[in-house]
């Protein structure tokens, strides 16, 4: 009888630690003193750290929308005493410290009031950038980029006469040796367009520029990641190397925009 009873116990036991809800962990925050903002999404600290922002990708210099970027990240940080929260790595390849960062001690995790990476995106100075394993708060950050319409979420006129067709930016195989067979197939809706000077970039530094293209209404072009020759209907990166692919695998962000850098169409899995 006493073996009944204990199995019934323990059987409850398991059957409410199975329904309980699941708590959430406060943030886990270290203070610092931000003394240089080095461009839009990294900055240095008063003990020699350099802080890399998770989850965004500001331009570079150059290019557009680097100056506010870099600018409003000065207005938000330097000079002040911010709070720093790590994900699952510690550091890039660049051996800089990745960090998320709250203007103010703030340890609900889902108060995002003061979330320096989110602010940067709301007001659509930064790319989306998640690199796995950091995935913390990487719904919040694709929910917010779907209503930005800031900087580099200017539209063009041309925005909304495109949509992809298909993206095959995983190929079976090995990357490295099909590189044609990673392609990203776009289709214009609108009336013929001249698309000489627009680019498609990529949410790194991977930038290919239309030379000398007409899409014709209705009608649709193929991308590829490596080489070969254009012609009406399919186009290559041609960017050389070892490995001339463009698209991670685990996710990625697409840019078209036109001779005056607007943003023309916008993607991101």
């Amino acid at each position: 009888m006493k073996k009944i009873i204990l199995i019934f116990l323990v059987c409850i036991l398991f059957i409410s630690g199975c329904i309980q809800e699941p708590t959430t962990s406060k943030r886990i925050l270290e203070s610092a003193k931000v003394i240089e903002v080095i461009d839009g999404d990294t900055v240095k600290l008063e003990n020699g750290d350099t802080i890399r922002l998770l989850h965004i990708n500001t331009a570079e210099k150059g290019e557009r929308c680097y100056e506010e970027a870099k600018e409003r990240l000065k207005e938000l940080v330097e000079n002040k005493t911010v709070w720093l929260e790590r994900d699952m790595q510690n550091t890039d390849q660049y051996d800089r410290k990745l960090r998320y960062i709250f203007l103010g001690y703030n340890t609900n995790p889902e108060n995002y009031d003061d979330f320096v990476n989110l602010i940067l995106i709301d007001e659509g100075l930064a790319a989306l950038l998640i690199i796995e394993p950091n995935m913390k708060y990487k719904s919040i950050f694709e929910s917010t980029i779907e209503k930005t319409e800031g900087c580099l979420f200017e539209k063009s006129s041309f925005f909304g006469c495109f949509s992809i067709k298909e993206f095959n930016y995983d190929p079976e195989g090995s990357d490295c040796e099909i590189p044609n067979e990673e392609y990203v197939i776009i289709k214009n809706g609108c009336d013929d367009i001249n698309m000489n000077g627009w680019i498609i970039k990529d949410s790194a530094r991977h930038v290919y520029t239309f030379e000398d293209f007409i899409l014709s209404s209705g009608a649709s072009f193929t991308l590829h990641s490596g080489s070969g020759n254009d012609n009406e209907t399919d186009l290559y990166w041609n960017r050389g190397g070892k490995c001339p692919v463009v698209w991670n695998n685990d996710g990625d962000s697409l840019f078209l925009r036109d001779s005056d850098e607007k943003l023309v169409l916008y993607y991101n899995y």
